[in-house]
């Protein structure tokens, strides 16, 4: 598998993605080929379909502020996690456990890293969508099978760092099922299921990088996935009973929003 990283201008509230990737690709002297994936980092996609929220605009709730109390976050930042949220579990200093779209996330992926001023920037309002909207506009500007994964970075439970997360993707069955199959010994295996998603995901934030890199976009040649078919987020996520970490965790104390 190659992956290439390719810089891109700042992408600015309102701009099209599909213009700064062309852009980004003839800079690097690449072109497209069947099969290629393209990773593009969450926060653009929410910058480009302007999902900006101001704190200066933001009303905040008793519940907000006991929390920016608790966890010593500003009351406004704890607010906007809380829209986000589908459930919120605890938090430590700066940072809330918070379940999203199906996902453990800090922060219900809220962030103020490279935001304008006073802002934050959530997650796309509908990144399954998102996904499918790029990889359209894609195929149709390339005419070639092109898969899409929006990335964004997680933290792993007792570990240092972030790695890679496929917050949705597109064009390419993200999850490879390896139960049934003989191991080198001749056991079937019982439970293993791989995350084709998740590990383009990482390995495209290894290159995206954190802070000042400007690298939206990571093509990503040669991975082993089977292209086409539509897939939705679900499609990568667990329910909370049958995974191992979120399953031992007490029912949210703070706060589960029903969406029935």
């Amino acid at each position: 598998m190659q992956l290439y990283p390719l810089k891109s201008q700042l992408v600015l509230p309102g701009d099209s993605l599909t213009a700064r990737f062309i852009d980004a690709l003839s800079a690097a002297r690449l072109s497209a080929r069947n099969g290629d994936i393209i990773a593009v980092a969450s926060k653009v996609v929410s910058l480009s379909e302007g999902n900006i929220v101001s704190l200066r605009k933001v009303r905040t709730t008793a519940l907000a502020r006991k929390l920016g109390r608790k966890f010593e976050m500003l009351p406004e930042f704890a607010q906007v996690v809380l829209n986000e949220a589908d459930a919120v579990y605890g938090g430590v200093p700066g940072v809330l456990l918070t379940l999203k779209n199906g996902n453990a996330i800090a922060n219900s992926g809220v962030d103020r890293k490279n935001a304008l001023g006073d802002s934050v920037i959530p997650w796309p309002a509908d990144s399954h969508r998102s996904a499918e909207r790029i990889r359209r506009a894609l195929n149709r500007k390339f005419r070639k099978r092109i898969g899409v994964v929006i990335v964004d970075s997680r933290v792993t439970p007792l570990r240092l760092g972030t790695t890679g997360l496929a917050i949705a993707c597109s064009g390419f069955k993200p999850v490879r099922d390896s139960r049934g199959i003989k191991d080198l010994y001749g056991r079937k295996v019982q439970i293993t299921l791989h995350s084709l998603a998740d590990g383009i995901a990482g390995a495209a934030q290894l290159l995206m990088g954190e802070t000042q890199e400007t690298i939206p976009f990571v093509l990503v040649r040669g991975a082993p996935v089977q292209l086409g078919g539509s897939y939705s987020s679900n499609s990568m996520t667990l329910p909370v009973k049958d995974c191992l970490y979120m399953s031992q965790m007490p029912s949210p104390s703070i706060m589960e929003r029903d969406h029935g």
